[in-house]
């Protein structure tokens, strides 16, 4: 049910979104009837065959196409189809192929993969709920009284992290276009309480006493207001309740101290809050300029979707639809009555955002999202902090179904009470996805049946089932979530957030709120202290298809059974090389990351020469330009110590110095630019350069939004696998060589060098 929507809330009231929910128990009746329908093996194939057919049918002629006719009943009759098929193949599992009668050992183990095959269908089932209705808002225009414009207070709240991070932020949330008496920019240092300063430890104290001083100095060069409290209670949280006591704007702006908003992030969310008094949130997508580890390490930042563009362009529109879109703790503009109203943001659990929104859900406040990228944030550089901060999203989730159980919750509608559950049940996928990772090597290496069934009746059922499941999510999905990159996340997180849930789930207030790194330099490649457990899988995988083969060559049984698992092994192999292949950790110089930006400029060097060319990239320090003729640029600017750069549409021209020049293949020459100001508006111009336009970062976005077959995402995973993660075991046989080498050296020569000294 694709929509256009300018109205700040959606038509409630409407006879079609009232019998929403009542279509989709009647959908679910059928599905479980056409699931548990009995059929003869030849019934089954005939089925199978023809229902894949149609689903590819549907998905080749509808793919792409949003606006023609017939979109969204195509799209929710393939995933119709798509679940009924995986229901299907449940219903058989379940019922004839459970290895009860095969030992203790093969119930055990059979049970456990089947109970994973249920959570997976479960998960799959929740999330194509947001996929049945879909709603695109265009920005609300604002008054143009600017005195009928509330005042709209910005909160930048920090804790341990760089002042020079929190600048670029500051810098631009103080020049969104709004009027200057109306806009109160507020620094909240957590890191900078009472209680920090007066440290027993006068290290750890002198420290927080200058990180303090540069970020009070920070403030009021920008023209913001610095903001601490006596105590750090309740982490972020607790910090943005203590501003709400010193502040009072109507509006609330709340960015993460490396999220920089766009110029015009007011004047785009405002207008939805002047048109719906109830409205409690308007949340905007978190679109990243560098690239998360994964993407980093494997190289495949610039020409795939970030791994959220799913949850930000597809399942938070559907989440709107529902009415049930949450706040993700930045990035949003927040009605300061409604906090009022349910006492502040809610501090029981680390994912405050997602806690304060139930609450107002159950004082009949809504929601809004508008998917348009009005901020420039940071991914964690490294694979330690990628995973700090999932296990903390992961727990919080589980927290707030713990203690608030939505399920029960007062105000909320049905169909929010299962989105609600499903976020935190989303977050068992590492403990499903381990024990499916540990299933073939168990039944190869101890020779343990999982199944009771033939491996054609397994292909029958199982095989329609996973290719209609892939071909719906491609049809849904396919430009912001290539096949296969959602298994290997789950992979390389499943190891680490195992333990995490499992002790949540002993000791559920045991969370502690941890803020994620950002803006790290690494200098050097380095293997991540947490690629130990892929060493372990990989052993294990690889022994197992070792088995495998022996058994092949030397039994004379049927070998079917043990071709299936041998696949299934390699296969998860394949994802564990590549997991290798993302925790040894590409050095990155930079603390700041380039955006890549389109703009004409014009060089001139101290010789008095102009060049024209384009501004490809760039950061608040520094950028990329290739000129458009290569001709005679060596000579003009070899004995060039200042460049002043003028690009086009900015107020201020920019200073600096080459720091290298490169001959491309194109025949231009690229220069790369560190910046050098002269005054403040030379800085508040470099900072607008790559952030201050929402339409630059929607194009960069579209331009990462491209579909991949399965045949070629897997052949790319094939590559990443063996060239990355043989990498990886090259260097660290590498390492052990050193090592080893070290520890034979003769005893004499650590003397003489002990003597030496």
């Amino acid at each position: 049910m694709q929509t256009n929507v300018t109205p700040a809330a959606l038509p409630k009231n409407s006879l079609r979104h009232a019998l929403s929910p009542l279509r989709v128990g009647l959908g679910c009746l059928c599905l479980a009837y056409m699931a548990s329908l009995k059929a003869s093996a030849e019934t089954q194939w005939f089925a199978s065959v023809w229902i894949v057919l149609l689903v590819w049918l549907m998905s080749t002629i509808w793919r792409d196409r949003t606006s023609r006719p017939g979109y969204e009943v195509v799209r929710n009759a393939m995933i119709f189809l798509s679940l009924a098929m995986s229901l299907r193949y449940l219903i058989w599992r379940g019922t004839e192929t459970l290895p009860i009668q095969l030992g203790l050992a093969a119930a055990i183990a059979g049970i456990l993969l089947f109970a994973a095959e249920c959570y997976g269908f479960l998960v799959n089932a929740l999330r194509h709920l947001p996929n049945l209705r879909k709603t695109q808002r265009a920005a609300l225009p604002l008054p143009a009284d600017p005195s009928l414009l509330p005042v709209v207070d910005v909160y930048i709240p920090t804790y341990n992290e760089d002042p020079e991070l929190v600048r670029s932020t500051l810098i631009a949330a103080t020049q969104m276009r709004y009027p200057a008496n109306k806009l109160c920019v507020y620094v909240l240092d957590d890191g900078g309480t009472a209680s920090m300063l007066a440290e027993t430890d006068s290290l750890r104290a002198a420290v927080a006493k200058d990180r303090s001083n540069k970020i009070r100095r920070l403030a009021a060069q920008f023209g913001a207001t610095y903001l601490t409290r006596e105590k750090n209670e309740h982490a972020k949280a607790g910090n943005l309740n203590a501003a709400l006591t010193q502040t009072s704007g109507a509006f609330i702006v709340i960015l993460d101290c490396d999220h920089v908003p766009a110029e015009d992030f007011i004047e785009k969310t405002l207008g939805f809050f002047l048109a719906d008094h109830l409205l409690f949130v308007v949340q905007t997508p978190h679109y990243f300029v560098n690239p998360d580890p994964v993407e980093r390490n494997l190289a495949t930042f610039h020409h795939s979707p970030s791994e959220n563009d799913m949850f930000y362009n597809a399942i938070q529109p559907g989440l709107d639809a529902w009415g049930a879109t949450f706040f993700c703790g930045s990035a949003a503009m927040l009605r300061r009555s409604v906090l009022d109203d349910i006492g502040g943001f809610l501090q029981q659990t680390v994912t405050e955002d997602v806690e304060t929104t139930l609450r107002a859900f159950t004082k009949g406040y809504t929601t809004a999202y508008l998917n348009l990228p009005l901020i420039s944030g940071l991914h964690p550089e490294t694979f330690s902090g990628f995973i700090q901060q999932r296990a903390r999203w992961g727990q919080g989730m589980w927290q707030t179904f713990m203690f608030y159980k939505p399920w029960r919750l007062p105000g909320l509608s049905l169909i929010k009470r299962i989105l609600f559950a499903n976020f935190a049940l989303f977050w068992g996928f590492p403990i499903s996805r381990l024990i499916l990772l540990l299933m073939p090597v168990i039944t190869l290496l101890l020779s343990i049946p999982l199944v009771d069934a033939s491996v054609i009746d397994i292909i029958a059922y199982g095989a329609p089932a996973l290719i209609c499941s892939t071909i719906t999510t491609q049809f849904i999905h396919g430009k912001v979530r290539w096949p296969f990159i959602s298994y290997l996340y789950e992979v390389l997180q499943s190891v680490h957030l195992t333990g995490s849930i499992m002790q949540l789930l002993h000791n559920p207030r045991a969370p502690q709120f941890k803020v994620t790194p950002k803006g790290e330099i690494l200098d050097k490649d380095f293997v991540s202290t947490l690629a130990k457990p892929f060493y372990i899988l990989s052993l294990l995988s690889a022994a197992a298809l070792g088995m495998c083969a022996y058994r092949l060559g030397t039994q004379t049984e049927p070998r079917e059974m043990l071709l299936f698992v041998g696949a299934w092994a390699l296969l998860d192999l394949v994802f564990i090389l590549c997991a290798l292949g993302v925790t040894l950790e590409r050095r990155q110089r930079r603390a700041h990351p380039r955006a890549c930006v389109r703009y004409p400029v014009e060089v001139s060097t101290d010789t008095g020469s102009v060049l024209r060319g384009i501004l490809v990239d760039a950061s608040a320090t520094g950028a990329s330009i290739e000129l458009m003729s290569a001709k005679d640029a060596n000579a003009q600017l070899r004995h060039s110590t200042h460049l002043a750069i003028r690009v086009e549409g900015m107020p201020q021209t920019l200073h600096g110095r080459l720091q290298n020049m490169t001959l491309l293949e194109s025949g231009r020459v690229s220069l790369g630019i560190m910046y050098r100001f002269n005054n403040i508006e030379e800085e508040r111009t470099a900072v607008a350069v790559p952030y201050g336009s929402s339409e630059q970062l929607i194009k960069n976005l579209e331009r990462r939004h491209r579909r991949r077959s399965v045949v070629s995402a897997f052949l790319t995973l094939l590559r990443q696998a063996i060239w990355r993660g043989g990498w990886h075991i090259l260097v660290i046989g590498a390492n052990m060589i050193r090592r080893l080498g070290d520890k034979l050296q003769p005893a004499t020569t650590v003397t003489e060098k002990k003597s030496c000294s």
